[in-house]
């Protein structure tokens, strides 16, 4: 390894453990300070009738599928709902959070509407109508504990919301203390790749946490985005250690590992390509997500049995259902 890349390595773990110590502190005051905001929230408490474009799997963990009357389409394909709610198929959908059915939506007749913030035009659109909208997007775990928590507020379900955040607080805290130990020089360099080979996780979102929560150093932190296209050369010259795929790509790691242009890349030398599960990150789920990665980066930390035994219990606690696998 070059001169510079060494350099670059030692400052990415110092970075690292900033990060981590920035990480905890974000989660805790982070959490708190939006928490006290919520008795500003305009929406209805106890709603009755809610419309899910988004959230349907932090309201998984929440026990209120008898008030949801309307529902994305996409949730029709999502895993965890096909085992929780067997009338998931009658329930209506009105479109998604890119695409409403404005008539469809009224007829549902609904107390709240929940969906995404990243257009606020649709957003808009919607309380133009006069519903009551909630809108999410968490880029942090932090942001995800207020959603969660804004949606036993919703649902009149706050004590149950609290629940399930000291679960997630707990098991993260557990993952983190059993990887506390590992040297820095021990923590490989990471990307997380999206939609295409070349797209790469940024410094922002919940992704880059969780590399630094399970071990790992985030070679996109110097990406101030979420993701970002690169070159080949350039994705060559991070050369990192471990590659993991979005659940959702088109492409997996044996696309990877026989592509020509990554195999002089140290992950794809040692075969350590890994395609995560297609669980949301904006879900309990994250905390499956995050013993999977740690396992990844950590197999000798981090067993197959320690991993199924921990996910086993969380999901049993949260869901009510066993884990299986990515699911």
């Amino acid at each position: 390894m070059g001169n510079g890349n060494w350099k670059t390595r030692s400052w990415l773990r110092v970075g690292t453990r900033l990060a981590l110590i920035i990480t905890v502190l974000g989660i805790v005051l982070g959490a708190t300070a939006r928490e006290s905001n919520l008795d500003k929230e305009t929406l209805p408490i106890n709603a009755r009738r809610v419309v899910l474009f988004e959230a349907y799997e932090l309201v998984a963990a929440l026990g209120v599928w008898d008030r949801i009357v309307g529902i994305s389409r996409y949730a029709y394909h999502n895993d965890l709902l096909q085992r929780l709610v067997p009338h998931l198929k009658q329930i209506p959908s009105p479109g998604t959070g890119f695409v409403v059915n404005i008539e469809a939506l009224l007829a549902l007749q609904p107390d709240a509407v929940v969906i995404w913030s990243r257009k606020p035009e649709l957003v808009n659109f919607l309380q133009r109508k006069g519903l009551p909208v909630l809108t999410l997007y968490p880029e942090s775990l932090a942001d995800l504990n207020r959603d969660l928590l804004r949606l036993g507020k919703l649902f009149g379900k706050e004590a149950r919301a609290r629940e399930v955040a000291a679960m997630m607080a707990q098991s993260l805290d557990k993952l983190r203390q059993r990887l506390a130990a590992i040297p820095a020089a021990d923590r490989p360099g990471v990307v997380w790749l999206w939609s295409k080979p070349t797209k790469i996780g940024g410094n922002r979102g919940i992704m880059p946490e969780l590399i630094t929560l399970t071990g790992g150093i985030n070679l996109g932190s110097h990406l101030n985005a979420f993701y970002q296209e690169l070159s080949m050369e350039t994705i060559v010259g991070l050369n990192p250690e471990v590659v993991l795929i979005w659940g959702s790509a088109s492409y997996g790691p044996a696309d990877i590992l026989h592509d020509p242009k990554w195999q002089s890349i140290r992950a794809v030398k040692s075969r350590r390509v890994f395609k995560s599960p297609r669980a949301s990150n904006w879900s309990p789920r994250v905390i499956s997500l995050a013993w999977w990665m740690a396992h990844c980066l950590h197999p000798q930390q981090i067993s197959p049995a320690e991993m199924q035994a921990e996910l086993d219990q969380f999901y049993r606690r949260c869901f009510g259902i066993p884990y299986q696998g990515g699911h």
